[in-house]
């Protein structure tokens, strides 16, 4: 049996951004209608399974998970619905590149996850954990988060602090692209997002009250030059809240020791606490 393209993805996804895949799993994609493919997206039901084209390259040995489920024949995502216009319909979790086609749209329904099993999502937990407990700790008037990625937790940050002007900022364009995207359909004002790099960020000297940094720190190759970088942003008695997985970082293992003197270097008083394997850091300018 073959299908015909009801219609076409438009999103910001390449082979490159990609290669993080669970970025995607919040991003919102345009599904183009070529066929009245709104009528296939009941409103009795939140989730659908969307069958789309595969990716044409492979991820790395280590995502076993990804390749069986996305680079075979066919590629299938279950998707959220947010909404729909005379163009098309939005919808968040779509794991498809911009310009494949959509077949066919199916409800995702009651019966569709009992007793399934699969490898236990170990970081997605510890993410969710850890960002449950300190979202509520982030404040100030102009507040940056480095290394946003698609932007979700800069737009909850952002939604937290409705007087704030939060901003986001990712070295890849597309990234940044489709972090416009999402705050656009889920119509966040109060965000804006650009492209930047952590050893040379976009804001003049003591710009921001408050700078976030979400599972980013530990890959960078020089620690103490992007603690230093974060300090000319920051304003007298600025606040830095980072988490990093414990014992986990892209050259020698560092110690609990080791991660505050980085921060006790480049001038912040410091409190670090563990949640699960997370280090987190609160950080305060001197």
């Amino acid at each position: 049996m073959s299908y015909n393209p009801i219609g076409t993805v438009s999103n910001y996804a390449d082979e490159k951004s990609l290669h993080i895949l669970t970025l995607w799993k919040d991003s919102i994609s345009k599904i183009e209608s070529y066929n009245n493919l709104q009528s296939k997206f009941d409103n009795r039901y939140s989730h659908f399974i969307v069958v789309h084209d595969s990716f044409d390259f492979k991820f790395s040995e280590k995502q076993e998970e990804w390749n069986l489920r996305f680079t075979g024949d066919i590629g299938v995502s279950v998707v959220e619905f947010l909404k729909s216009d005379d163009n098309g319909v939005y919808v968040k979790g779509l794991f498809a590149e911009n310009n494949s086609n959509v077949y066919e749209v199916l409800p995702y329904t009651s019966f569709d996850s009992l007793n399934a099993t699969y490898p236990h999502p170990a970081m997605k937990e510890l993410r969710t954990k850890v960002l449950g407990q300190i979202l509520p700790n982030i404040d100030g008037n102009y507040i940056l988060d480095i290394g946003c990625g698609v932007g979700s937790i800069t737009m909850d940050i952002a939604e937290q602090n409705p007087d704030s002007s939060v901003y986001g900022i990712e070295i890849e364009e597309n990234l940044i692209n489709q972090c416009k995207m999402n705050s656009e359909i889920l119509e966040i004002s109060n965000v804006n997002f650009k492209t930047g790099d952590i050893y040379d960020l976009p804001f003049e000297n003591d710009a921001v009250d408050t700078v976030t940094c979400f599972f980013m720190l530990h890959h960078l190759d020089d620690i103490p030059a992007g603690l230093e970088e974060i300090k000319r942003v920051l304003s007298g008695g600025g606040h830095l809240i980072t988490t990093d997985p414990f014992g986990h970082h892209h050259g020698p293992e560092i110690t609990e020791e080791n991660w505050k003197n980085h921060f006790e270097n480049a001038g912040f008083s410091t409190n670090i606490e563990k949640i699960g394997n997370a280090l987190v850091t609160f950080a305060t300018l001197k």
